[in-house]
């Protein structure tokens, strides 16, 4: 029998973040609390037990489907709750990269079933312990397993991570544009960054995060600031999206901005496996 999910997955950043604040208390010391959420991580990772769900995204205009955000969540029953004290710890680079090997295959082989080449499958880059070479091998890998092809995958940057990359990374990152694979600059606006940066990483699209739509349409600051990130974005020849496009009002205002895609309650939550597969055959 499945394990009981929680409705949200944290970021594995947010974890990897965690772990290493324990591994710097004194002496190495962790609890037995601490220990235990690692162990039933790596339980639930080697028996694939971890589960994805699939978040539609709309061009606002047409409200066509054009691409799907992959959504990892977490077995709650045995890893607490996702926002309370047992939050699962991954400090390991290993259980790392077998995390993120999971969630990119699992990802493009759901995808590959849809026979939609035309709709993207977008997943999280996941978390800043996955190495240039890691990530290169895995993605190649993925496609060349599942025979989805680099186009109708896209791969999502945090932009925490993003504007801290290195020459090799930025190599990798080039090299995967290469051979046609989406990189998109997700949660915009969630940290500082500069709009100008833009312009040195080989970027297709940027997401706002759902912060910078707070207060969206009476909210004369956060619209001249969604103008601009919108019009500066489309004068470097990226599209760009938003996540929280929930009101009818809202998605209004984004679609007179310019705004390309919109992913948020107004289109549809995150779906299972099979309400995902439902939802393509409606729209068919």
């Amino acid at each position: 029998m499945a394990p009981s999910l929680h409705p949200v997955c944290p970021s594995l950043d947010r974890a990897l973040r965690i772990g290493r604040s324990l591994s710097r208390r004194p002496n190495g010391t962790r609890t037995a609390a601490d220990r235990h959420p690692q162990a039933e991580l790596r339980k639930t990772v080697t028996r694939d037990a971890l589960v994805l769900d699939y978040q539609p995204r709309h061009c606002l205009r047409t409200g066509d489907l054009l691409a799907v955000e992959a959504i990892l969540r977490w077995p709650m029953r045995r890893l607490g709750s996702a926002t309370g004290p047992n939050l699962p710890t991954t400090p390991d680079r290993g259980l790392a990269r077998m995390l993120s090997e999971l969630v990119l295959h699992a990802a493009c082989a759901e995808a590959k079933t849809w026979a939609r080449p035309d709709i993207r499958i977008s997943v999280k880059l996941l978390g800043p312990q996955l190495s240039s070479e890691d990530l290169c091998r895995q993605v190649r890998t993925a496609l060349a397993q599942t025979g989805l092809p680099p186009e109708s995958l896209e791969i999502a940057i945090p932009e925490q991570l993003a504007f801290r990359l290195d020459d090799d990374a930025a190599t990798a990152f080039a090299g995967l544009r290469d051979i046609g694979v989406n990189l998109l600059l997700d949660e915009f606006g969630h940290a500082v960054a500069s709009l100008v940066a833009l312009r040195d990483l080989p970027l297709t699209a940027l997401k706002c995060d759902r912060l910078m739509l707070r207060g969206l349409p009476t909210d004369h600051e956060a619209l001249a600031l969604t103008r601009a990130v919108i019009e500066t974005s489309h004068a470097i020849g990226l599209s760009v999206c938003a996540d929280g496009v929930d009101q009818g009002r809202q998605r209004a205002t984004l679609e007179a901005l310019g705004l390309d895609e919109g992913q948020g309650m107004i289109f549809s939550p995150p779906l299972p496996t099979a309400e995902m597969r439902l939802y393509l055959q409606r729209l068919r």
